[in-house]
């Protein structure tokens, strides 16, 4: 029987991504839940603008759970018997994540509400734990963000250039799936943030068995 691969799931996490981030910034308050980066441009351009002291908190929340949560994976993936195992960083991601579907079927969320941030601070704990854990198990060309070094290695590779472009599938993958499945969580704001995030918990229990039992290229090693 052939072995399983992680790679299926590590697409399904683009795919979580995509959805939870755009369930975040159209309903929660303009905030990422994991695309940091856009956090930090937009912090940067309320300080700009004058408008530091409001926005700072919108921004730090995501900032600030994401960076513990990526220091509290990172503590589990070098511990692996304290942790359950490696594979294992995978499992509190799939819980914060349900709490937050949890929460947003409960609460009435407002954007920029009290209540919406919490849900983005569970979240961003989630996302930086996710992102701690894709890192020690990466599967080459196969990304969950960082879509403009995707792009970069796709199209700096093209045949036209002189490469071949071997993985390009991955890469075209890895945006495509991206692309639609923020679109997805788009969609379904107009539903309530409840239901992008329960589609993204969804996702996340059928990645579950590639991510705890996928061979993964950290297996080699």
């Amino acid at each position: 029987m052939e072995e399983r691969s992680i790679t299926p799931g590590i697409f399904l996490l683009t795919a979580v991504c995509g959805v939870i981030d755009a369930t975040c910034f159209l309903a929660l308050g303009g905030v990422f839940a994991e695309i940091m980066t856009g956090n930090l441009m937009f912090l940067a351009f309320a300080l700009g603008q004058g408008q530091g002291i409001e926005a700072v908190p919108y921004f730090l929340v995501p900032l600030v759970s994401f960076s513990l949560g990526a220091v509290c994976c990172g503590y589990l993936l070098r511990t692996p018997r304290r942790g359950g195992g490696r594979r294992h960083a995978f499992l509190p991601v799939a819980v914060l994540v349900a709490v937050a579907v949890v929460l947003a079927v409960i609460w009435q969320l407002q954007t920029r509400s009290t209540e919406g941030m919490v849900i983005v601070g569970i979240l961003a704990l989630a996302m930086g734990m996710q992102n701690a854990a894709v890192l020690f198990h990466p599967v080459p060309d196969v990304a969950t963000n960082v879509m403009t070094l995707t792009l970069v290695r796709l199209l700096s590779n093209w045949s036209l250039v002189g490469e071949d472009n071997a993985r390009w599938h991955f890469r075209v993958g890895s945006l495509t799936i991206f692309f639609v499945s923020a679109a997805v969580g788009a969609a379904l704001v107009r539903f309530g943030p409840a239901a992008g995030l329960g589609l993204a918990l969804i996702l996340y229990l059928v990645a579950l068995p590639f991510l705890l039992k996928g061979r993964s290229p950290a297996d080699a090693t």
